[in-house]
């Protein structure tokens, strides 16, 4: 088979970039869980590395000097704005907890049940079970 034709390098280009798509979308959505997840620290890291440039730039007290602010006013107000985000869509209580998948009776009865049935075994001749050889099947000793 001759595989320098069209197809196969279509074929074959696919399927690396269709692997590198797959790599790309779960760093990708992983990075996006982790956001959202850690958000307050993303804030806070945000906050310490850019401290200088926020107490001169976004500082919300900066007309006062005297306060001694440098920019914590302004991770104040991040942090709340994120915690109000977070409490504005907040889970029921009932679908947090909530797995009924399916009902059972609070008592199963099967004492009239037709399909349930009990057998006994009887031996027809109690002899064969004590013909064994006691000198020969026995534990061994230590």
């Amino acid at each position: 088979m001759n595989c320098f034709d069209l197809s196969c390098y279509i074929f074959a280009a696919l399927d690396y970039y269709t692997s590198k798509l797959k790599v790309f979308t779960t760093i990708l959505l992983f990075t996006i869980i982790f956001l959202q997840t850690f958000s307050s620290f993303v804030i806070r890291a945000d906050y310490f590395f850019n401290k200088s440039y926020i107490a001169r730039v976004l500082c919300i007290n900066k007309e006062k000097p005297q306060a001694h602010c440098n920019g914590k006013c302004y991770l104040t107000k991040q942090l709340n704005q994120q915690e109000k985000q977070d409490q504005q869509a907040p889970v029921p209580k009932w679908e947090k907890f909530d797995m009924q998948l399916f009902f059972l009776p609070k008592s199963l009865d099967f004492s009239n049940d037709p399909f349930l049935v009990t057998a006994e075994y009887h031996t027809e001749n109690d002899m064969l079970t004590s013909s064994f050889h006691r000198s020969i099947f026995h534990p061994p000793s230590a």
